[in-house]
């Protein structure tokens, strides 16, 4: 197969190599397979080394692969969104699908961190919101210009010690 008409990305290794049949020379392109060996689950297991199976992963069943694994991780972080000292989050992370890996997928699964999430996304809608309203912006803009009608917001809030 001439190297123009491989399917194989550039970025990729390629393996070829001249075959002799008969008096033809062709160039054969071999696929690039691996194996890996190691312990993904981080669990205990009794069997044997020469019984285990080889589980074949591609780009079409990774995530089946991940989830039948059962991945999971528990740890504790210090707290740094409360000024306690000493406080401790305890963080639970599950992993059944190559996206469990993406930031905001991780942070959602802490509660606390998750709930802050959900408040950004609240507050970014109010904003898209009130760049369209400019009688609502401009009502905003008068009661934070007022002193009064500022600390009657405020002890409607309950931020007013």
């Amino acid at each position: 197969m001439p190297p123009e008409c491989s399917v194989a990305p550039k970025e990729r290794v390629n393996i070829v190599y001249k075959s002799h049949v008969g008096e033809r020379e062709e160039d054969v392109e071999l696929p690039l397979k691996l194996l890996i060996l190691g312990d993904f689950t981080l669990r205990p297991d009794d069997t044997l080394f020469e019984d285990r199976r080889q589980v074949s992963v591609d780009k079409r069943n990774f995530n089946e692969v991940l989830g039948k694994l059962g991945l999971e991780l528990s740890f504790t972080v210090r707290n740094r969104l409360t000024d306690g000292a000493g406080d401790e989050l305890p963080v639970r992370l599950r992993f059944e699908a190559l996206s469990d890996f993406n930031p905001e997928t991780v942070a959602r699964r802490v509660p606390e961190i998750g709930r802050l999430l959900d408040l950004r996304a609240a507050l970014l809608t109010l904003k898209a919101s009130l760049g369209r309203n400019p009688a609502f912006r401009e009502k905003i803009r008068s009661v934070l210009n007022d002193p009064e009608a500022r600390h009657a917001l405020k002890q409607e809030l309950g931020l007013d010690a």
